[in-house]
C-alpha cells in the first residue's frame, strides 16, 4: 500500500498544472516550468534513477513536436499570404451562412481530417482562422478548434495508437478497431457541444440533430475504415465522411468550390500517404526526427503553396517571420510540459498512481479512463499518455479479470480526448487566435465534452 505522502508527491504535477491553468489562470509557459519542477522533485523523491534519461527523451520528443508546429504555422501563414485561407472561408460562409451549423461541420468533419493526417494539434492552426473568419469570437474559435482534435487516436496516421498497441502486446489493427468502437458515441458529443457553444440552447434546438448525425457519420466512417480498409487512415476517412454529409445537405450551394485553394491540402495528404506507404523509415534514421512525422511534409507543402499562389520572396519572408513570432512563445510551454510528462513516465510517479488505481477492484473499469485522461491532459498526446500508463493499465486489467482489449482501448481513447486540454495544445489554440496568456479561460470552456466523453467510457467499462 502506498502511503499518503508518496501519493501526493506522485500527483503533485497534475495538481500544479490544474491549479495554475484553471484556478489561477497563469500563462502556460510559467505553469509548465512549475509543473516540470514538481515532476523532477517527485522523481528525486522516488530515487531519480530514470530522471536524466527521461529528460533526454523529452527533449527529443519536444523537438519533434516543435518542428511539426513550426511547419503547420508556416503553412497557414503562406496560405494566408496567398489568399487561400480567405478564399476557403468565403466558400464556407457561402455554403453555410449559419455559423452554428458551420461550427459542427468544422469540429467533426474538417478539423478531424487534418488532425488525422498531421497530428500534434496542427488541425487547430488550420481550423481556428476559418472559424475566426466565420465571425466567431477568438475564445469560441479557440475552443471549437480544440474540439476539432476529437480524432486524436489516429492523429499523425495513428502514431500514438501504434505505440499503445505495442505496449499492450496487441496488433495495431485490433487496438484501432476497439478504439473506433469506443469512439462511436463520442463524436456526436463534440458535434452537439459545438452547436451549443456557437448558438446556445437555441442552436441545439435548430442544429443539434444535424450535429449528432454528422458525429455519427464521422464515427461510423472511422469504424468502417478501421475494420475493412486501412486503420491508419480511420480518422481521416471519418472526417471526410462527415464533411461529405455536411456538403451533401447543402449541394445546391456547393458550386464554385475553391479547388485551387484546397490543392495544398491535397498535396499534403498525398505526401503523408506516400511516406506512410513507404514502410519502416528506419533506413532514414540518420535524418533524425525530420521524417518521423508530418514536419517535413508540412514544410514541403508550404513551398508548394508559395509557388502555387505566387507568393514572392518578400511575402514568403514575411510569413516566415510571422511564424517565428507565433512559434517562440509556444515553444517554452511545449518544452516544459513534454519534459514533465516524460519525467512522470520514467520517474516512478506513473507507477504509484496506477498502483493506487488498482485498489478500486471491481470499479477499476470506471477508474481506468480517468487515469488515462490524467496522462493525456498532462502529457499532451495519446502517445505520451500510453507511454505513461498503458503497460500498467493492461497489467491491472489482467489481474482483475477485465478484458485486456477493452482496457487498452479505453486507455488509448481517454488519453487522446483529454490531450485536447493539455497545456501545449491549448497554447496552440491561444496562439492561433491571438489569446496567448488566456489559456486557462480556453481550458475551462473546452472542458465539458471531454469530461462527458471520459464519463461515457467509464460507463461502457462498467457495463462490459
Amino acid at each position: 500500500m502506498v502511503d499518503v505522502l508518496t501519493f501526493l508527491v506522485a500527483a503533485a504535477p497534475f495538481v500544479v498544472a490544474g491549479v495554475g491553468l484553471l484556478v489561477l489562470g497563469r500563462p502556460a509557459v510559467w505553469v509548465g516550468v512549475a509543473t516540470l519542477g514538481a515532476a523532477v522533485a517527485g522523481a528525486l523523491v522516488f530515487g531519480g534513477s530514470g530522471l536524466w534519461g527521461a529528460l533526454g527523451g523529452g527533449v527529443g520528443t519536444s523537438g519533434r513536436v516543435l518542428f511539426v508546429l513550426f511547419g503547420g504555422l508556416l503553412l497557414y501563414n503562406v496560405l494566408a499570404a496567398g489568399g487561400a485561407v480567405e478564399e476557403v472561408s468565403r466558400f464556407l460562409g457561402r455554403l453555410e451562412p449559419d455559423p452554428v451549423a458551420l461550427a459542427a461541420g468544422v469540429v467533426v468533419g474538417v478539423a478531424p481530417f487534418f488532425e488525422s493526417v498531421t497530428g500534434f494539434g496542427v488541425a487547430v492552426v488550420i481550423s481556428a482562422p476559418i472559424l475566426l473568419a466565420a465571425g466567431f469570437s477568438p475564445v469560441k474559435a479557440a475552443v471549437l478548434a480544440s474540439w476539432g482534435q476529437c480524432a486524436v487516436p489516429w492523429g499523425a496516421l495513428g502514431v500514438g495508437t501504434v505505440i499503445g498497441a505495442d505496449l499492450a502486446g496487441m496488433g495495431f489493427g485490433e487496438l484501432s478497431d476497439w478504439s473506433a468502437l469506443l469512439s462511436l458515441p463520442l463524436f456526436p458529443v463534440y458535434g452537439v457541444a459545438a452547436v451549443a457553444l456557437a448558438g446556445g440552447w437555441s442552436g441545439v434546438r435548430r442544429r443539434g440533430a444535424e450535429a449528432a448525425l454528422l458525429g455519427l457519420a464521422a464515427g461510423g466512417g472511422t469504424l468502417a475504415t478501421s475494420l475493412f480498409l486501412v486503420p491508419e487512415l480511420s480518422g481521416a476517412v471519418g472526417g471526410l465522411v462527415a464533411a461529405a454529409v455536411f456538403l451533401g445537405r447543402r449541394r445546391d450551394r456547393a458550386g464554385g468550390a475553391p479547388v485551387r485553394a484546397l490543392l495544398p491540402y491535397a498535396f499534403l495528404l498525398a505526401l503523408l500517404v506516400l511516406i506512410n506507404a513507404a514502410g519502416d523509415p528506419g533506413s532514414l534514421a540518420w535524418v533524425g526526427p525530420v521524417l518521423d512525422g508530418p514536419g517535413l511534409p508540412l514544410l514541403a507543402c508550404s513551398v508548394f503553396a508559395a509557388a502555387l499562389f505566387a507568393v514572392g520572396s518578400a511575402r514568403f519572408g514575411g510569413a516566415v517571420r510571422q511564424t517565428g513570432r507565433q512559434w517562440l512563445p509556444t515553444a517554452g510551454a511545449v518544452l516544459t510540459f513534454v519534459l514533465a510528462g516524460a519525467v512522470l513516465a520514467d520517474g516512478g510517479a506513473a507507477g504509484v498512481l496506477a498502483s493506487e488505481a488498482r485498489r478500486f477492484g471491481g470499479l477499476y473499469p470506471a477508474v481506468l479512463p480517468v487515469l488515462g485522461a490524467f496522462g493525456g491532459a498532462l502529457a499532451g498526446s495519446n502517445a505520451a499518455s500510453n507511454a505513461l500508463f498503458m503497460p500498467l493499465q493492461v497489467e491491472a486489467a489482467r489481474g482483475l479479470g477485465i478484458p485486456e482489449s477493452l482496457a487498452a482501448a479505453s486507455q488509448n481513447v481517454s488519453g487522446s480526448h483529454a490531450s485536447l486540454l493539455a497545456p501545449q495544445r491549448i497554447v496552440l489554440a491561444a496562439t492561433a487566435t491571438g489569446l496567448v496568456g488566456r489559456e486557462g479561460e480556453i481550458t475551462r470552456r473546452a472542458l465539458a465534452p471531454v469530461a462527458i466523453s471520459v464519463a461515457i467510457l467509464a460507463i461502457i467499462g462498467m457495463v462490459f
